[in-house]
C-alpha cells in the first residue's frame, strides 16, 4: 500500500465524516428529529444483520479453504473486501423488502438517487482503471471500486424492484 493511498484513503474517511457531522447538525439546527425504527423495523434489521453475519462467516470459511490452496486472487484484500460487499447487500435486501432499510422520516428516492450515482460513479471508476491498468494484478485484483460499484447498484436494483412491488400493490 502506497503512502498516498493510504492519505487518499484517510482523507476520504474524513470528508464522508465531516459531511455527515455538517448535515446532521443542520437538521437539528431545523429543528428536524430524525424518527426512529418501530419495533417491526428493528426485529427486521436484526434478522438482516443475522443473515448479514451468517454470509460473511461462510465466506470467509470458504475464503479460508481456497486461501490455503493458495489461488492468487484470494492472498489479495479484494477477495475480503468481496465477502464484505456480499454481507452489506445481503443485510440491505433483505431489510429494503422488510421496509426496515428507511425510517419513516427518510426519502427512499432521494437515498435511491444517491446510491445509484455513487453506484455508477464507482463502477464507471472501475471499469476506466480495468481498462487503464497494465497488469492483470492491477486490473482486477486491485480494482476495488469496480467491486463497491457493482454491490451498490445491486442495493439501487434492490430499491427499485421495492418500489414496483409497492406500486403494483398499491394499484390492487
Amino acid at each position: 500500500m502506497s503512502t498516498a493511498w493510504a492519505i487518499g484513503f484517510i482523507v476520504g474517511i474524513l470528508i464522508v465524516a465531516v459531511a455527515c457531522t455538517v448535515s446532521m447538525k443542520l437538521a437539528t439546527k431545523k429543528g428536524v428529529k430524525p424518527s426512529k425504527f418501530d419495533e417491526r423495523q428493528l426485529a427486521a434489521r436484526g434478522q438482516a444483520f443475522t443473515l448479514a453475519y451468517a454470509t460473511l462467516g461462510i465466506y470467509l470459511a470458504v475464503w479460508m479453504v481456497l486461501n490455503s490452496l493458495e489461488l492468487p486472487f484470494f492472498a489479495t484484500r479484494l477477495s475480503v473486501l468481496i465477502g464484505l460487499l456480499l454481507s452489506v447487500a445481503v443485510f440491505a435486501a433483505y431489510s429494503i423488502f422488510s421496509d426496515a432499510y428507511f425510517r419513516t422520516s427518510d426519502k427512499p428516492a432521494s437515498w435511491a438517487g444517491i446510491i445509484g450515482v455513487i453506484g455508477l460513479l464507482n463502477t464507471g471508476l472501475g471499469v476506466w482503471h480495468a481498462l487503464e491498468a497494465a497488469t492483470v494484478q492491477e486490473r482486477w485484483y486491485e480494482n476495488n471500486n469496480l467491486f463497491v460499484g457493482i454491490m451498490l447498484l445491486a442495493v439501487f436494483a434492490c430499491m427499485l424492484v421495492k418500489r414496483a412491488m409497492d406500486k403494483r400493490s398499491e394499484a390492487e
